[in-house]
């Protein structure tokens, strides 16, 4: 049985000392897994923190490490120490095993197949320089394990410029992002989280964008927003920087289709386009209710502009949430809530807490499942017969 992180919460601590073992020793998570003969997707699971190896994968994976001098010279031993305490194993590291091991220095196993050029990943001599800002903390995740497979396979191996992540508000945009964002930190050398909640200017954004991107602070910048952006893209095209803007519907001009920016904020839309249409090593990664028209005509399955709409929880996924928030009744009764409310997380949120206040978390009063006063369209992000509510925010 596969043995994970304690129930409805992720180990990203754990998932990055995985994903950093493994950029040190150059190999995918496909070239991974060959090594150690497991599945990929167990290695992605381990990666974001969502379970743990077994005894015997993880002593191949040291040996591994080992042999690939992937482990800090002088520090080996308190290394993998720390990584047999992170895998939260039954036993104990074996020292005279380890020993052992440390003396030995060459690798334990023999891949199926080499791995061609494309399956390498450059090493970073460097931890990535990451300036969170005030992204969401993200205690608990539940379900999007394949969107966050098909978001990670499109930055980190399809190399994808601009990624955007759609869906209606509270449905779990900036829960996800963040948690991709850890997940794919390893594979970059600068990673950058900004709100544009507070539509803040573009020259205000820019100039706090290059002080992190310089390796050391800038005292003055040019003084021509042209001559800023240009020094922006040798940034961009000189070190792999994944830039995340949360909120970018907050640009867009309101009640349009189309996705048009706002009067003032052409700089942001220069940007779009310069990051989707030029040849860079750099990622931006943005959340928006909706899709900005300059990106529309340059998304395709084999172009490097992607975009996934975020759909409701599945039902485990909901049913998880509905439990941990203290709804008590039966399995039907909170399935019944999931389908009402369209799986929107922060929606069953707020339904779930109304019901644990009022009716002491039982989900089958009928106060909550259609009597009047509880109809979905009192509660924000429900869906009702005439359509859905206004969406909530992220």
């Amino acid at each position: 049985m596969r043995r994970s992180s304690r129930y409805g919460e992720r180990d990203y601590a754990f998932g990055q000392m995985i994903v950093t073992l493994r950029t040190s020793i150059g190999l995918t998570q496909a070239g991974l897994a060959d090594w150690l003969g497991v599945s990929r997707r167990a290695v992605a699971e381990w990666e974001a923190g969502s379970s743990y190896p077994k005894l015997e994968h993880l002593k191949r994976l040291i040996a591994l490490g080992v042999g690939e001098q992937a482990f800090a010279v002088g520090r080996e031993a308190e290394e993998i120490h720390a990584l047999w305490y992170g895998a939260h194993q039954k036993v104990l590291l074996d020292d005279r095993w380890l020993q052992r091991l440390l003396g030995q220095r060459h690798p334990q196993l023999t891949p199926v197949t080499p791995l061609t050029n494309e399956q390498s990943i450059i090493k970073h001599a460097q931890e990535p320089r990451v300036d969170w800002d005030d992204a969401l903390a993200v205690p608990t995740f539940y379900g999007r394990e394949r969107e966050l497979a098909t978001l990670s396979r499109w930055i980190i191996e399809e190399h994808s410029r601009v990624v955007s992540v759609l869906g209606l508000g509270g449905i779990g945009k900036s829960a996800l992002t963040v948690s991709l964002m850890h997940q794919v930190a390893a594979h970059f050398q600068v990673v950058i989280w900004r709100s544009l909640r507070d539509v803040p200017a573009y020259e205000a954004l820019l100039d706090e964008v290059l002080q992190v991107l310089a390796p050391r602070p800038l005292a003055n910048l040019p003084d021509s927003r042209e001559q800023r952006f240009s020094l922006l893209q040798e940034h961009l095209r000189g070190q792999r920087t994944l830039l995340v803007l949360d909120n970018l519907e907050t640009l867009l001009e309101e009640g349009e289709t189309t996705g048009h920016m706002r009067p003032g904020n052409e700089g942001y839309a220069r940007l779009l386009r310069w990051m989707a249409e030029t040849e860079h090593q750099s990622t931006l990664l943005l959340t928006s209710r909706e899709k900005p028209g300059e990106l529309v005509p340059l998304e395709g399955s084999r172009a490097p502009v992607r975009s996934l709409r975020l759909e409701g929880l599945d039902v485990l996924a909901g049913q998880q949430l509905l439990e941990e928030r203290g709804l008590v009744g039966s399995a039907q009764d909170r399935e019944h809530l999931i389908e009402r409310y369209g799986g929107n997380p922060l929606a069953l949120k707020i339904v779930a807490g109304t019901i644990v206040e009022l009716f002491g978390g039982e989900s089958d009063h009928r106060g909550i499942t259609g009597s009047a006063g509880h109809t979905p369209a009192t509660c924000p992000g429900a869906r009702s017969p005439g359509g859905v509510a206004p969406p909530l925010a992220d």
